[in-house]
């Protein structure tokens, strides 16, 4: 039987870039969206590996990763990331409409081609509205998959045998954090291969290689991949926002 390992993470949070580089460390493959396995992920790779270990990436609730699959779960990685720098990205990834159609919710009502059209006309401040919208209180008019606020998607994880990664770990210690990824899935592997597995799958390698494939999703998913961009980004008012609603949680996060 095979171990499906599943790595979750709220849009935005480095989800595509954890499950590639989980799989390329297990040497298994990586086979798409976890609940939407008849589907042909576009980053789905190592197909040709062969293993007990099979890497699916999800962005499901707590209360829905274990009702979406007939598949059984055998590990599940949570990717987080700070919100802040959530909303940077969810600006340049989504398609936005303008706050009266999107309060109308129409945007499930217009073809693709006047949604780009809208959305070419957006503001990025009214982007930006909108995607802190989402991330502080849920905005399901943005995508479906920010129906849920940050806090509350990664929230129910917490405490259930889950394995926690912060980006920002990853970018700045990918060897000790791969290690932890190893640890846990009870997989040894040794050094040089850990790093081999790094560099691989690092945002620059990874952005060349999908700058050269001609689906244009893809090449949407990898922008900069930075951490810390909000510090430019955010104003005062938008800075507090973040600290009125978060700075007394478990949010693993300083407000």
């Amino acid at each position: 039987m095979q171990k499906n390992i599943v790595i979750v993470g709220y849009p935005k949070s480095g989800t595509t870039w954890l499950s590639r580089l989980v799989a390329e460390l297990v040497s298994c493959p990586l086979q798409g969206d976890w609940g939407f396995e008849e589907l042909d992920a576009p980053y789905k790779e190592g197909l040709e590996r062969e293993s007990e270990f099979q890497v699916y990436k999800s962005h499901h609730s707590f209360q829905e990763i274990n009702k979406v699959s007939k598949l059984e779960i055998y590990k599940i990685i949570y990717i987080i990331r700070d919100p802040r720098d959530v909303v940077v990205s969810g600006v340049y990834y989504f398609n936005f409409l303008p706050r009266l159609l999107a309060e109308k919710k129409v945007i499930y009502k217009i073809n693709s081609v006047l949604s780009k059209t809208y959305n070419s006309l957006v503001s990025n401040k009214e982007k930006k509205r909108q995607m802190i919208q989402a991330v502080l209180y849920g905005n399901k008019n943005v995508n479906s998959w920010l129906s849920n606020s940050w806090l509350d998607h990664f929230t129910p994880y917490l405490n259930k045998e889950v394995l926690f990664i912060k980006y920002e770990d990853l970018i700045d210690s990918p060897e000790v954090e791969s290690q932890k990824i190893l640890n846990y899935l009870k997989i040894n592997q040794d050094l040089e291969y850990i790093k081999k597995s790094i560099s691989n799958q690092s945002f620059q390698n990874r952005k060349l290689k999908d700058e050269n494939k001609k689906d244009k999703h893809q090449k949407k998913i990898l922008r900069k991949g930075k951490q810390g961009s909000w510090k430019k980004e955010f104003t005062t008012k938008e800075i507090n926002q973040f600290q009125l609603k978060l700075k007394d949680t478990n949010s693993l996060y300083d407000f």
